[in-house]
């Protein structure tokens, strides 16, 4: 009997593994999905706004803004990173004006 059930403890164990194994992929490539907008300026002088970086995600995708975070560089200097949260609760980051 007790080989039986030490049998039994070795394959739930394996299969416990096996689903951990499977899941993990899933896990770590969630937080890698990246979303782009490309906008330009309207005019070369003046930099894109906030409130027109926001506008832009809110008119492409649908859920709650979680943060917006300036990331200039010499060749996209209005790029910001947003995440967002979608509807159906994937967590998205979203390059806008970001030149990529």
């Amino acid at each position: 009997m007790e080989s039986k059930n030490s049998i039994l403890a070795a394959l739930c164990g394996a299969c416990v593994v096996g689903i951990t194994a499977f899941s993990m992929p899933t896990i770590a490539s969630a937080d890698d999905a990246k979303y782009n907008i490309s906008m330009k300026r309207a005019n070369p002088n003046e930099p894109i706004s906030r409130d027109g970086i926001l506008s832009a995600v809110k008119a492409k995708y649908q859920g709650r803004i979680l943060s917006v975070q300036e990331k200039p560089s010499s060749s996209a200097p209005d790029c910001h990173i947003v995440r967002m949260l979608s509807l159906t609760g994937e967590y998205m980051t979203i390059q806008v004006a970001c030149g990529g």
